[in-house]
């Protein structure tokens, strides 16, 4: 007759680490199901449906996947107040770089999100894509404003790795983007004082233009080597 483990029994396997020859064949699955979920999109939002169970199990099991974490080369963030894990690569090989808009695009979204919260207190930020790229301007002056699809293409990456969710309708510019607060992690600047210097060296750069730039972001693809091909304004 097969045992059932006892509380005491799982403790002793957390304490044990992960590499105990007696991790439950549930266990197993659950650890699975969690890292292919960190690897596929760098991070569990509890409040996302779907990710409430393995966000609940992760944070009972922490011992395990921060051992699995330090195996490939990653950090676990835990972030206790947004009910949020991420895995923050600590290896070259598990980052991407960022062409020269998704970077602008990214530090753009930075600063409207921390603003909201830092100044308006705000937990959730939402903002139209009219709204953002208006404020994308006032940011950038000396950028060209982006194509429709290749910011829709942007936002859609973005979405991949959890930093926003995107509600997307007929009238592109009234799509609603939700900024989430994995951003603060994707692109960590200490304060705005050190992302005013950042968007300043961006305006310099646009004024004199010297190549494409690139930015390392955490996540766990390559970026697209070919430029994309730009048409009507967002």
């Amino acid at each position: 007759m097969n045992e059932i483990p006892t509380p005491q029994d799982e403790a002793s396997q957390q304490s044990a680490g992960l590499f105990t020859p007696n991790l439950q064949p549930r266990d197993k699955q659950m650890l699975q199901d969690v890292a292919h979920r960190l690897l596929a999109h760098g991070s569990l939002l509890r409040a996302r449906g779907s990710e409430k169970a393995l966000y609940d199990w992760a944070m009972e099991h922490m011992g395990w996947l921060e051992d699995w974490a330090e195996v490939i080369g990653l950090k676990i963030i835990v972030q206790r107040d947004d009910r949020l894990i991420m895995a923050v690569p600590e290896v070259p090989s598990l980052t991407r770089r960022l062409r020269r808009d998704e970077t602008l695009v990214a530090l753009a979204l930075w600063y409207d999100y921390d603003v909201e919260v830092r100044e308006n207190g705000a937990h959730d930020v939402f903002l139209t894509v009219r709204d953002f790229n208006e404020q994308f301007c006032s940011k950038f002056p000396s950028m060209q404003p982006l194509s429709a699809s290749r910011l829709r293409e942007i936002l859609r990456g973005f979405a991949k790795f959890n930093l926003i969710e995107t509600d997307w309708t007929d009238d592109f510019s009234d799509s609603v983007i939700q900024v989430l607060p994995t951003l603060r992690f994707a692109i960590p600047f200490p304060d705005i004082e050190e992302w005013l210097k950042a968007a300043s060296a961006f305006n310099t750069e646009a004024e004199n233009p010297a190549g494409d730039a690139a930015e390392e972001s955490p996540a766990t693809e390559d970026a697209p080597s070919s430029d994309e091909t730009e048409d009507s304004e967002a």
